[in-house]
């Protein structure tokens, strides 16, 4: 990507930086309680079921968001739009890459 797609790219990208946390909180939270779950055999309390149905109501106005700045990108500046995707897909192309190795190393 340009600095000047970048820029033009700024709330798209905050857009989907938030998106992003809020699937990492939504998800970190349903780790914990399917891991203590299968190791103590405790259910989720009706404060955590509320929690995690929160993040996801969360997570899901993120999605959205990020789907109205990415549509707003790709109308004014459409150049910018494929750049962010182009970089999107490369930075989760090498992550997965090492999701991988890690995985095969057990």
């Amino acid at each position: 990507m340009t600095p000047t797609q970048r820029i033009q790219a700024a709330a798209a990208f905050q857009a989907y930086n938030a998106m992003e946390t809020t699937k990492q909180r939504h998800l970190d939270l349903m780790l914990a309680i399917d891991t203590r779950t299968k190791k103590f055999n405790l259910a989720a309390t009706e404060a955590e079921n509320a929690m995690f149905k929160l993040l996801l109501a969360d997570h899901n106005e993120q999605v959205q968001q990020f789907k109205l700045e990415s549509d707003t990108l790709k109308e004014t500046h459409p150049e910018a739009h494929a750049a962010m995707f182009q970089y999107l897909g490369e930075v989760h192309a090498m992550l997965d890459a090492f999701k991988s190795s890690a995985d095969n190393a057990h």
